[in-house]
């Protein structure tokens, strides 16, 4: 080739034109003129310019998709390289040559940031809701969904739902009114489980260490997978009002059953209601609702039964009822409570 290493700046905006204009046959004389001198030496300005149209991925990727624009780049790429040392060598050391590969390099990485920033394939950054110990809070989700999280527990959802479905994870216990949308599920993954609803109210619980999920509904119907069946064809369940769906880790089983628990939703709303309930468990659901650790000294108090209601009452009248009730003796130590008998 002739030696082109002294082109001034106007000859290589005439080149540049001539090689990356959409409409060759509208060049000027003067960049038809650059181009036949700077192209004169026959073989290598043929196989020069040649590489350099192809590499024009700017316009490919205005025409085409970016999978098919990546493809594009990895096999003239492959190509270049399989072409052996000897043109490799002579690559590097032309100038031209040079100029073409900084042209390639640019094109794959307009290729990767358009892939990273405008592919909507690409993975979306979640954000997190997460609520401390012995503390309640509500939240809004881009849907307009509410959901309120019990202590301990993490949700994750997108900034912007996807256009099909409306998809979040949880950790820990939370219930959710989901806002309706016919045409874009609402879809949680809880642990092993996946609930799919459009609009409806309904509970979930799947804190890991429990080693379960559990779905109660309130209102409308959720669809309930297992994701942990072995069959080809995914379990599932259909859950109404009043209905509570069971996966348990440890057999791989997923149950419905009639939810006898009437404070299944005691943490959020406090509302209370105990017909002939063993103070053992009236304990259990104090412990849950209220975030306190309360002991029973005496196991033949386990066996006393309870029967009242409270509605959003504090903790301290609660246990005052009970001491009066069953005369026993309650004491607080620290922030924790202790139930005995009288002496």
């Amino acid at each position: 080739m002739k030696t082109n290493q002294h082109i001034d700046d106007k000859n290589w905006e005439l080149l540049a034109k001539s090689i990356y204009d959409e409409n060759p046959e509208v060049a000027t004389e003067d960049s038809k003129s650059v181009v036949n001198e700077i192209f004169s030496s026959g073989n290598e300005g043929e196989q020069l310019l040649k590489m350099t149209k192809q590499v024009d991925l700017y316009f490919d990727l205005k025409k085409y998709p970016v999978e098919q624009a990546w493809g594009k780049v990895e096999s003239r790429i492959h190509n270049r390289i399989s072409s052996g040392n000897t043109i490799i060598r002579k690559f590097i050391s032309n100038p031209m040559y040079r100029f073409a590969a900084a042209i390639l390099v640019a094109a794959v990485l307009l290729v990767s940031g358009y892939e990273v920033f405008y592919n909507p394939s690409a993975t979306e950054v979640m954000l997190e809701l997460t609520t401390a110990n012995k503390v309640l809070n509500t939240f809004t989700l881009p849907d307009g969904t509410l959901v309120t999280l019990n202590s301990d527990t993490k949700v994750f959802y997108p900034k912007k739902f996807g256009r099909k479905t409306r998809e979040i994870s949880i950790e820990g216990e939370a219930f959710f009114e989901v806002k309706p949308n016919k045409n874009k599920p609402f879809i949680i993954h809880a642990g092993k489980a996946q609930i799919k609803v459009v609009g409806t109210s309904f509970s979930v619980s799947a804190y890991p260490e429990t080693k379960l999920v559990e779905v109660i509904v309130q209102t409308g119907k959720v669809q309930v997978m297992n994701k942990m069946a072995e069959t080809l064809q995914t379990e599932e369940l259909i859950l109404t009002p009043g209905d509570k769906g069971t996966l348990v880790y440890e057999s791989k089983t997923l149950n419905k059953t009639t939810n006898q628990d009437p404070n299944f939703l005691a943490w959020k709303t406090h509302n209370l209601i105990f017909k002939a309930t063993s103070l053992r468990e009236v304990i259990d659901n104090l412990e849950k609702v209220y975030k306190v650790n309360i002991s029973l000294a005496d196991p033949k108090l386990n066996e006393l039964l309870l029967t009242a209601q409270f509605n959003n009452y504090p903790l301290d009248f609660i246990l005052k009822v009970i001491e009066t009730t069953f005369k026993i003796e309650v004491q607080e130590v620290d922030g924790q409570y202790f139930l005995k008998a009288r002496s």
